[in-house]
C-alpha cells in the first residue's frame, strides 16, 4: 500500500495505472525467487532493471541497484526506484541500456491489464537475458534478420494458407487433452512446416525458426509467468490470466488473418505455442537441451514428439557400420593440421618485407565491396586471408583495393596488408582525408587519422 501511494503521488496519474506497475512489478518479484526454472533455467527477473514508460506522463526505474541514473529523482522509501517526469514518445517495449545496464523496458497504456503488464516485464526482461547469455556462432540470443520482413512472400496463397494450418494445428494441440494426441499434432504441425520451408528462400525460413527463438520464445516467459502466477492463491488477475490465454490460443486459430499486422508478430502465437507443447512432451529438460545443443524450437519438437526417429535409427546405423569414431578423430586432426598451415601462411604473409598497412574502422561496418572467393580462407572463426585481391568499403568514408594478401579480422573490423617497399608507397594527407598508393594497393578515406610505428602504417577510420 505504500509502494502504491508513493508511486501515485511520483506519477500523478490515474490510480488504475499507477496500481497496475506498483502490483505487476511485485509480483515478479515475488514470483521469480519461488518459481526458480519453471520459467527458465537461470532467469531471474527480480534481478533486471526495468523502466515502465507511462506515455504523456514520465518514466518510472525499478530495481535498479546503486546510484541512480542521472535524470531520474529517488522515491521516497523505495530503494532501487527513480522517476523521471518526461517519456519518450517512440519508446516501445524492449530490452535496452541504461547506464551501460542491460535493463527491461515496458511500455504502459491504459488497456493493459494487471496480468499482461506482470508477463511483459517477464518477456522484455528475458530479452536482457538472452543478450546476457548471447555467444557467438549460437541462436539463442542471436535474433533474427527483421529486415526480411520487407521480402516476405505475404502475396503467396500456398504459403499463407499452409502457415494458417500450422496455427489451427497448434490451436488443436494447445486444445488437446491428452500426451499422445498432442505428440500426434506435433508431427503433423512439423511435417507441414518443413514443406512448407522447403518452398521458402532459405534465409526466409532461417528468419521464421530465429524468430520463434527471439520473440517466441520472449513470449513464452511471458505466457507461462502468468500462467503460473494464476495458480497462486491470492494472484489477483486470475480473469486477466484467462483471457491473455484465450487470446493466445485465437491467435493461432486466426495467425494470418489479420492483414493490418507485421507478419513478425505471428511468431510471438507460435513462439509460446510451440514451447508449451514441449513442456508437456519434453518436460523442463527442453530448454537447457535447446541451448546445449544450438536448437531451434522446431528442432527441440522433432526431437520431443520423435518425429526423426528412424532418421536418428538410420543416422546410428551408418554411423556404426563405418565407426564414425574413427572419422571423428581423423577430423579432429585434420582441423587441427588446418588451423596450424592457416596460421603459419598469415604470419608468413605478414612478415613480407615492405610497409604493413592497417586499415581500422570504428563505429561502423567495414563492409567487402569485391572479393575473389576462389582466393579467399578462413583462418579461424571471423578471420580471412584473401590470397590476391580484395575491394573494402565503408559508405563513403573509405574505399580501397588490394592487390596483394589481405588479412581481414571481421571481429575487429580491421585489414593488414603488405603493401609494397617503403619507396613505392606514397601517403598523401590533405584537409582530414588520406590517400595511399602503391603498385599493390589504392586507398581513400576523406576523413582518417594515420600514423606510422615502424614499418607499420595504420589507417583509422573514426565515426
Amino acid at each position: 500500500m505504500l509502494a502504491t501511494l508513493a508511486f501515485a503521488l511520483v506519477l500523478q496519474g490515474p490510480p488504475q495505472v499507477t496500481s497496475r506497475i506498483a502490483t505487476a512489478h511485485e509480483w515478479v518479484g515475488r514470483l521469480s525467487p519461488q518459481l526458480g526454472d519453471s520459467v527458465w533455467p537461470g532467469f531471474r527477473p527480480d534481478t533486471i532493471p526495468v523502466l515502465y514508460v507511462v506515455p504523456g506522463q514520465g518514466t518510472l526505474l525499478l530495481g535498479w541497484r546503486g546510484a541512480l541514473p542521472a535524470g531520474f529523482l529517488p522515491i521516497d522509501g523505495l530503494a532501487g526506484s527513480g522517476w523521471q517526469s518526461s517519456s519518450d514518445p517512440g519508446a516501445a517495449s524492449t530490452g535496452t541500456q541504461l547506464d551501460g545496464r542491460p535493463t527491461a523496458q515496458v511500455v504502459v497504456n491504459d488497456s493493459v491489464g494487471l496480468a499482461s503488464l506482470m508477463g511483459l516485464t517477464f518477456h522484455e526482461a528475458f530479452h536482457v537475458f538472452e543478450t546476457v547469455l548471447k555467444k557467438q556462432g549460437r541462436k539463442f540470443g542471436r535474433g533474427e534478420n527483421a529486415f526480411l520482413v520487407t521480402s516476405y512472400p505475404v502475396f503467396d496463397p500456398q504459403n499463407e494458407s499452409a502457415m494458417a494450418l500450422e496455427g489451427r494445428i497448434l490451436e488443436a494441440a494447445d486444445r488437446a487433452s491428452s500426451k499422445e494426441r498432442k505428440r500426434t499434432l506435433a508431427r503433423q504441425f512439423l511435417a507441414v512446416r518443413e514443406s512448407r520451408h522447403r518452398a521458402l528462400d532459405a534465409s526466409l525460413s532461417e528468419f521464421e525458426q530465429l524468430a520463434e527463438l527471439n520473440e517466441g520464445l520472449a513470449e513464452y516467459t511471458l505466457v507461462r509467468s502468468v500462467q503460473l502466477a494464476a495458480r497462486q492463491r491470492n494472484f489477483p488477475d486470475r480473469l486477466g490470466a484467462t483471457q491473455l490465454a484465450s487470446d493466445k490460443r485465437m491467435g493461432l486459430h486466426k495467425l494470418t488473418d489479420d492483414v493490418t499486422r507485421s507478419i513478425r508478430l505471428r511468431y510471438y502465437a507460435t513462439g509460446p505455442a510451440l514451447g508449451m507443447l514441449l513442456d508437456v512432451l519434453a518436460g523442463p529438460a527442453w530448454k537447457t537441451r535447446l541451448i546445449e545443443h544450438d536448437q531451434t524450437l522446431q528442432d527441440a519438437l522433432a526431437d520431443a514428439s520423435g518425429y526423426r526417429s528412424q532418421e536418428l535409427a538410420l543416422r546410428r546405423q551408418a554411423e556404426s557400420t563405418f565407426v564414425i569414431t574413427k572419422l571423428r578423430t581423423a577430423a579432429d586432426s585434420q582441423v587441427g593440421r588446418l588451423r596450424t598451415i592457416r596460421k603459419a601462411q598469415v604470419d608468413s604473409i605478414l612478415a613480407t618485407p615492405g610497409v604493413q598497412l592497417v586499415v581500422a574502422v570504428e563505429g561502423r561496418y567495414l563492409g567487402l565491396c569485391g572479393i575473389d572467393p576462389q582466393n579467399l580462407l578462413q583462418v579461424e572463426s571471423g578471420i580471412l586471408l584473401h590470397t590476391r585481391w580484395l575491394r573494402v568499403c565503408a559508405g563513403d568514408a573509405l574505399q580501397a583495393t588490394f592487390n596483394t594478401p589481405v588479412v581481414q579480422d571481421q571481429n575487429a573490423q580491421v585489414v593488414r596488408a603488405v603493401v609494397g617497399a617503403d619507396s613505392s608507397v606514397k601517403v598523401s594527407e590533405a584537409q582530414g582525408g588520406v590517400r595511399v598508393e602503391s603498385p599493390l594497393v589504392t586507398l581513400s578515406a576523406p576523413k582518417a587519422e594515420v600514423s606510422r610505428d615502424g614499418r607499420v602504417l595504420t589507417v583509422r577510420i573514426r565515426p
